[in-house]
């Protein structure tokens, strides 16, 4: 049960979050009916995600919504949280040029790119990166998708970051995971 204070505070982070982010937020209210509790439950993990971090202090959430879907991550700074636009593809890499840029010698120009399928969920790809793209300590083949999951670690070089997801894909995920 939430006190009035947490309820408060948790409200004027969420508004904070949607009026600095006005694009994401309007998509957000179209695709919930402008009913604010929906958006509040899909922006609430998006404001919690550092919390959840237990390996790294870096994070990419992931927030799909039906077809459409965005990242938060608080790379290459764990005290910012960047938002990226409303895609299906995310790369990521040294290169400023990248969805999500992270200023390291040790991850390539561009080493991986996160992308969104409705039907299939979340996937990472290395592109052929130097140093390698790494899932739950495993090495990948470049250019091989590999599923992603709620929890996963994701190592891009020596860079540790752990994946969140959350939004309708998330809870039809967890259905899914535990009907089998």
């Amino acid at each position: 049960m939430f006190n009035q204070k947490s309820s408060g505070d948790s409200d004027q982070s969420a508004l904070k979050f949607l009026s600095q982010n006005p694009a994401i937020s309007r998509l957000l209210f179209a695709d919930c009916g402008n009913d604010i509790s929906r958006v509040a439950t899909i922006i609430e993990p998006v404001l919690n995600a550092s919390k959840r971090c237990e390996i790294s202090a870096y994070y990419v959430q992931a927030i799909a919504m039906g077809h459409s879907a965005f990242l938060t991550t608080n790379l290459p700074e764990a005290s910012h949280t960047i938002v990226t636009e409303f895609s299906t593809n995310w790369l990521i890499g040294r290169s400023r040029t990248c969805a999500i840029s992270i200023p390291n010698t040790s991850i390539s120009r561009c080493h991986a790119v996160i992308s969104y399928c409705p039907e299939r969920g979340f996937n990472i790809m290395d592109v052929g990166s130097s140093n390698g793209t790494f899932v739950n300590r495993r090495r990948l083949q470049a250019q091989v998708p590999c599923q992603l999951y709620d929890g996963d670690l994701i190592e891009l070089s020596h860079t540790c970051i752990e994946f969140f997801l959350s939004g309708w894909q998330a809870a039809i995920r967890s259905v899914e995971e535990t009907a089998v």
